[in-house]
């Protein structure tokens, strides 16, 4: 199955350099790319799957809560992202699906794009802990605090593990990894496992903040 990207910028000569390179990708098809307003216009009109952003880290949130507008289950990868915890957080805050660290090659995009497809997040091991241990301590909206093993869950599900591989890890049923899964999204108040990740990290961002 092909992947339907857009790729969303102001710098004409980044997001035309990032189509060429991406074109060649197996498994993804560059559906265009332009301006948030070339994507809202052609989301209108045409199925795309991931909207890849490349733009500084104070238009995202704008660009974000823009494109959440569109119809469909649209995934958003933020380009360009720093490792760093207070960036990644930041991202998630902002609603994004997933990101791209800035140093990242060609092959990391499409790593990142085929991830998120999944509703699996690409991160590195320190940015993993870092979130498992601040979650330690939060408790979400309405006052439901997630159990040990559920925490457990999420480092994996953070890390891009998927139920069958989480149930690996954990030795337990791939069916058990599924209704923990379910349990997070529920006392979470959402539909999906990238954004259960991302809630948590708000709830995250504001105790830093």
């Amino acid at each position: 199955m092909q992947i339907k990207l857009f790729i969303v910028g102001d710098v004409r000569l980044h997001r035309d350099g990032l189509a060429y390179q991406l074109a060649d990708v197996e498994g993804v098809e560059v559906i265009g790319a332009g301006s948030l307003g070339d994507a809202l216009q052609a989301l209108g009109s045409t199925p795309v799957d991931v909207a890849l952003l490349d733009s500084c880290q104070q238009e995202i949130p704008t660009m974000v809560e823009s494109l959440r507008q569109a119809p469909g289950e649209l995934r958003i990868v933020a380009l360009g992202i720093r490792e760093v915890e207070s960036e990644v957080l930041a991202c998630a805050a902002a609603g994004a699906d997933g990101y791209v660290r800035r140093d990242a090659a060609i092959g990391e995009v499409a790593t990142v794009i085929e991830s998120v497809m999944r509703d699996e997040l690409v991160c590195s091991p320190k940015v993993a802990a870092s979130l498992y241990h601040s979650i330690a301590s939060a408790s979400v909206d309405g006052g439901a605090c997630l159990t040990s093993r559920e925490l457990q869950v999420v480092e994996l599900v953070n890390q891009g593990l998927s139920n069958k591989e989480i149930s690996r890890e954990l030795s337990i049923e791939a069916s058990t990894a599924k209704n923990h899964i379910q349990n997070i999204m529920q006392k979470l108040g959402v539909h999906r496992r990238g954004q259960a990740v991302a809630k948590l990290r708000s709830i995250i961002g504001r105790q830093f903040s």
